[in-house]
This record gives C-alpha cells, sequence and structure tokens, in this order.
C-alpha cells in the first residue's frame, strides 16, 4: 500500500456507508471502484487487479470471507490486504481467527477516526501466520520469548481483574495484572506483550498517560510495539479520539462479552 495511487474494490450495499467510505480513501490516495453486488464485485475482480479490498460481510457475517477465499481460487490475491466491514448487530466469522492474510475489520455505522486507525494498522501489518486463540497450548516456537502469546490487563477493579483474567484465560492468553498506571509502565517495561487492556480510568497516573510513557518507552528501546486496547465506559468522541491520541490501538465499552474480546485479539 505504498503506492501513490492504490486501485480500491469496496462491495457494500449500503450506499450512504459506501460514500462515506470512499471519501475517506480517497483522502489517502485511493482510486475507488464500488459496487453494491458481491457478484458485480468478483466479476470485476477477476477483471481488474486491485491492491485493496472493502468487503462487507452481510447478515450473516460469512459474505466477506467467502468472497476472498473464492476470488483466491482463481486469482492470485495473497498480498492484498482486506477491510472486513461488519454491520453492528452482525457476528464476526470465526473463520477470521485462523485468516492467513492481512486484513482488519470495522463495524458500522463508519467513524472516520477508527477506519483511519485501520488504515493505518494494514499500511503496517506484515504478513504472519496467526496463532488460534481456542487453544492453551504455548506455539513451539515461543518456547524462549512468549511475549506473543502474554497479556497485561491494567484494571484497579478487583472483579473486573477476576472476569477480565478469565476471559483472557478462555482464549488461551498468559496475563499478568496491574492495578494502576504507573504498575503497568513497570510490568511493561520489564516484560514484552502483544496486547495490554487498559482501563481508562484510574487513580494517579490514568490508562492514557501510561499508555503515553509505554509508546515512548517502546520507541526509546526499539521494543516491539503492544496492541493497546482501551477499556472504557464512555463511548464519546472526545474519549475515542483521546485515547488513539495517547498511542492506543483501539477500544473496548463495558461491559463486554468473552465474543467481543475475541474479536478484538485477533
Amino acid at each position: 500500500m505504498s503506492k501513490t495511487e492504490i486501485k480500491t474494490l469496496i462491495i457494500e450495499e449500503q450506499l450512504p456507508e459506501a460514500e462515506k467510505i470512499q471519501k475517506e480513501l480517497e483522502k489517502h490516495g485511493h482510486v475507488v471502484t464500488k459496487t453494491i453486488s458481491p457478484q458485480t464485485g468478483a466479476l470485476r475482480a477477476k477483471a481488474f487487479d486491485f491492491d485493496f479490498f472493502v468487503i462487507n460481510c452481510g447478515e450473516n457475517g460469512k459474505e466477506g470471507i467467502d468472497f476472498i477465499k473464492k476470488l483466491s481460487a482463481e486469482k492470485e490475491i495473497d498480498n492484498v490486504p482486506v477491510l472486513f466491514v461488519f454491520d453492528e448487530a452482525v457476528k464476526v466469522d470465526v473463520r477470521l481467527l485462523k485468516f492467513n492474510k492481512q486484513f482488519e475489520f470495522i463495524r458500522l455505522p463508519f467513524d472516520p477516526v477508527e477506519f483511519k486507525l485501520r488504515l493505518d494498522q494494514l499500511k503496517n501489518k506484515e504478513k504472519s501466520e496467526p496463532q488460534p486463540l481456542n487453544s492453551n497450548k504455548k506455539p513451539a516456537e515461543e518456547s524462549e520469548n512468549t511475549a506473543s502469546n502474554k497479556v497485561l490487563l491494567v484494571e484497579d477493579n478487583p472483579l473486573n481483574q477476576k472476569v477480565l483474567g478469565m476471559f483472557i484465560s478462555k482464549l488461551g492468553f498468559e496475563h499478568d495484572v496491574a492495578s494502576n498506571g504507573q504498575m503497568a509502565v513497570d510490568l511493561a517495561t520489564e516484560n514484552e506483550y502483544c496486547y495490554i487492556l487498559m482501563d481508562i480510568y484510574m487513580p494517579g497516573m490514568d490508562g492514557t498517560e501510561a499508555t503515553a510513557i509505554i509508546r515512548e518507552n517502546e520507541e526509546n528501546t526499539g521494543r516491539e510495539r503492544s496492541k493497546i486496547i482501551a477499556i472504557t465506559a464512555n463511548e464519546s468522541d472526545e474519549s475515542v479520539k483521546r485515547c488513539y491520541d495517547s498511542g492506543m490501538d483501539d477500544y473496548l465499552v463495558k461491559p463486554f462479552t468473552l465474543e467481543i474480546l475475541k474479536e478484538k485479539l485477533v
């Protein structure tokens, strides 16, 4: 996605949402073709080479990955990033847990801040073999370095620590717990984590302050960047922007379920 012009195919039947996505993509150098039909999209994808796909996954949550798998059988698209779009109440296809292409996903209604974040993540993401999230076994290659299977939970409420810790364990991750921002900074300095679940509102150093320090330490040491996910009860635009500005990658709104957490830890 380093080209000046990025040829992009949008498959989205909700025209107002498709137009918002197109407008945002064009700001970032994308030349957009859009269609409301997966069938028409398939014809265009076979006839022309695209650098990027944005695909709504339909009411059953399966149409997006079905489209890519079928197209992959007929055309070489292994290096083409995909942004899957899910309507608000649609369940994410579990096959994404083992999907071995460059992808991200967003939920509608369209949010330009989150959309820009997903584009940046796709731009910087290296293609890698994902690890199943429902396994309690450590991958063999992690015998010396378990960072890719470890989560830091930053939460000051003991009950939330217990519930979220249970969720994390069920998804096959080891985890440490920090009860305040300073402890989070200290643990993230001493250890490497694939994910940090960061509560926003804590006494003393809050989650955004801790995140800014962790990001600075990563930059200064050259350490691999953890994915930091905000945990917040406030979903206002101002609050979300504050999370992203501090260096966070995503956010979860309390209360959330195990399935929702699984979506974020992909």
